[in-house]
């Protein structure tokens, strides 16, 4: 059956394959894999990298991009103005429907490409743009990242990764321009279970930091009354049925085996998974022994998130460890949201380590064939990726939009010294300011936890603000593995196999910890089935495309 599908897939890239050549034939420009690139000829009618105004003469660019409900008018919106005015631009729009950007161009492409304007800014994929790409519909942008950028390139040295890394197609080419809103909170969340910090200071207990003592607070819950209303009526650890085979794991099981997204990791520059190490089984034994102890609710299986939320509701609380990135489930006045607290990644016999997947940049400006000045319309996105831009499309005006925060303002985020706004541009709301976050935006670390910490009690994000420090010192960057791109046979391997293979993994895990499969006697058995799944092909997939994308990184 797997080989079927697979030749019936390759079918499909095979007619994509020969689409592109027919295009690309058609325009005479085709810049796809092995195509020699001619010498950079900087366009004399731009001053040098970060030079405002950017052209001497003015140029004029016609952009496709979708309406957004909370943009009024693109053509005379203030950020568009701001574009022109530095930039020296002159910027008219096809405004394409909501949600029908990339069918518009996907149907101009067919046609030939004829009617696409000189850029087209929103999301796409680097599938559809290698695609787009080779077939000579968009222009590789590699010589202007190299000789052009400079807002971009001062972006780019406050993120934690290379993000053209991530956006570099396999045959080298880099089609579009990226953009990347590093969200601090967001890299970490999966992998939070957060405790009922009431509990903790009524039986005087310490913040547990290893797994053995997360074991003895959970007994404690179990049996010292917290709630104090004398019944044993105490859950200690509940999640819901979709989290287990995520959040959960990545919580539980980093003590045992490194695990984050997909459980890939890498082992001596060698792309591996989690879920066939021996640290995978002892975090299974842990589970059970967790389970088996009435220590985490069995429903956590079988509920819902809206069950669970259910069971940590009621007052006097009942619950003392919630598997969930937050508490902003429960009630807007529920004072439970700010009571429940990360724990900091606890320390196993594979130390201590915390699930971090780092937020990935994707293409979201490309540059048609029928751009008549391309290293212009580079400089537009360069220019949008600028600090100043990147925030203006989010927030507005700097002293209309928002403001600079009250002297003696406190950060939610506050151990990372990030700077902070006070919104007065209510997010959502019709307006002419800004663009609402589209095109090559490019904000880092310092720029995702801008927040103040208003002191109320009710905020679920304090708790977050407090603790999130801890995840940050106990990464493991170099065991990561994220943002592989394949082309188009490992892609093939990837679509047949993989989803097949993660829900197994999934559903073995569940079937260990309730007993349905002995961990001790059912290991190997285990084991063996991945071969029949096709691991081994998935795991030269993943291999392929990491070597490529790093000698792509190194070759920078």
């Amino acid at each position: 059956m797997r080989n079927k599908t697979m030749r019936r897939r390759g079918a499909a890239f095979a007619v994509l394959a020969a689409l592109a050549a027919l295009l690309a034939a058609g325009c005479g420009r085709q810049k796809g894999a092995g195509a020699a690139r001619a010498e950079y000829s900087p366009d004399a009618n731009l001053n040098a990298p970060g030079t405002l105004p950017i052209a001497k003469e003015r140029v004029s660019l016609r952009v496709g991009i979708e309406a957004q409900p909370n943009v009024e008018n693109f053509e005379t919106n203030w950020m568009t103005r701001q574009l022109e005015e530095q930039g020296n631009f002159d910027l008219t729009f096809e405004v394409y429907p909501a949600g029908d950007r990339l069918q518009k161009l996907e149907l101009m492409v067919m046609a030939g490409g004829s009617d696409l304007p000189d850029v087209v800014i929103g999301p796409i994929s680097i599938g559809a743009a290698t695609k787009y790409g080779q077939a000579g519909m968009i222009l590789p942008l590699n010589e202007y990242y190299e000789h052009s950028a400079y807002w971009s390139k001062e972006a780019a040295k406050d993120l934690d990764i290379d993000p053209l890394k991530y956006v570099t197609s396999y045959d080298g080419n880099v089609y579009g321009m990226y953009g990347i809103n590093v969200s601090l909170n967001n890299t970490y969340n999966n992998g939070r279970i957060n405790i009922y910090e009431p509990w903790l200071e009524k039986l005087n207990l310490k913040m547990p930091e290893t797994t053995d003592e997360f074991l003895e607070t959970l007994r404690a819950f179990r049996d010292r009354d917290p709630n104090g209303n004398g019944l044993k009526d105490e859950i200690p650890l509940v999640s819901f049925n979709t989290a287990m085979g995520t959040n959960y794991l990545y919580a539980l099981m980093n003590p045992f085996v490194y695990t984050q997204s997909n459980f890939w990791l890498v082992v001596d520059g060698k792309v591996n998974v989690a879920f066939t190490q021996p640290g995978w089984r002892e975090g299974i034994r842990y589970s059970k022994r967790l389970l088996d102890e009435g220590l985490l609710s069995p429903l956590s299986f079988t509920q819902d998130q809206s069950q669970m939320t259910a069971m940590i509701t009621p007052d006097p609380a009942r619950v003392g460890v919630v598997n969930r990135i937050s508490l902003s489930n429960l009630g807007a006045r529920d004072i439970k949201r700010g009571q429940y607290v990360p724990i900091p990644p606890l320390a196993g016999p594979a130390g201590r380590q915390s699930y971090y997947l780092p937020q990935l940049p994707e293409l979201r400006m490309i540059i048609t064939k029928n751009c008549k000045h391309p290293e212009a319309a580079f400089r537009l996105g360069d220019l949008m990726g600028s600090e100043r831009f990147s925030i203006m499309t989010r927030f507005g005006e700097k002293g209309v939009d928002w403001k600079d925060p009250e002297p003696g303002a406190k950060a939610l985020f506050g151990e990372f010294g990030n700077p902070m706004l006070e919104s007065i541009l209510v997010w959502g709301t019709v307006q002419n300011k800004y663009w609402g976050e589209l095109g090559p935006r490019i904000l880092s670390n310092k720029h995702s936890a801008m927040d103040i910490d208003t002191g109320d009690p009710f905020d679920f994000a304090r708790p977050i603000g407090k603790t999130i420090a801890k995840f940050v010192e106990y990464r493991k960057p170099e065991q990561a593995v994220a943002g592989l791109v394949y082309n188009e046979q490992e892609q093939e391997v990837m679509d047949s196999l993989h989803s097949t293979i993660i829900s197994y993994v999934q559903e073995s895990f569940a079937r260990f910890v309730t007993g349905d499969l002995d961990i001790e006697r059912q290991w190997d058995s285990y084991l063996a089935e991945f071969k029949k799944m096709g691991l081994p092909e998935v795991l030269s997939a993943a291999q392929a495309a990491y070597e490529r994308q790093n000698q792509t990184a190194e070759a920078r």
